[in-house]
């Protein structure tokens, strides 16, 4: 065999190997886009502890405006203990992403509150409460 010939086999490989690498990763972002598309986002923006009774969560939401959207929120205290729950639901928006707050009624002082879960009001949720 020549050297010639040695130096084309390598060159298909890493052409063979480098297209099969930019097709999986190309698979990998379409599945990961089809997984996250349609569906509500939330991010946990803060939380007020208002009383011994009460904890205001704060938190944003990333969804179709068009549709409402129920929360599932929670309070803790100091001991990570679920002390209060709430369901709320926000109805459709002029635009998305939007910031919201809503109280959870709570049994002792919270020392944080959060969104647990979001699913649209007018599916079942897939994963959550």
């Amino acid at each position: 065999m020549s050297v010639t010939t040695d130096a084309r086999r390598r060159r298909t490989w890493w052409v063979v190997g480098t297209l099969g690498v930019l097709t999986m990763t190309a698979v990998i972002v379409w599945f990961a886009v089809a997984a996250t598309s349609g569906k509500v986002h939330w991010t946990n923006t803060g939380f007020l502890v208002d009383s011994e009774e009460q904890v205001t969560v704060r938190f944003d939401l990333v969804r179709d405006p068009g549709r409402a959207v129920v929360c599932e929120l929670h309070a803790l205290d100091e001991n990570k203990t679920r002390i209060g729950t709430a369901q709320v639901e926000v109805g459709p928006v002029e635009s998305s992403p939007s910031r919201h707050t809503a109280p959870v009624r709570t049994v002792t002082r919270a020392t944080t509150g959060y969104v647990d879960f979001c699913w649209y009001a007018d599916e079942r949720p897939a994963t959550g409460p």
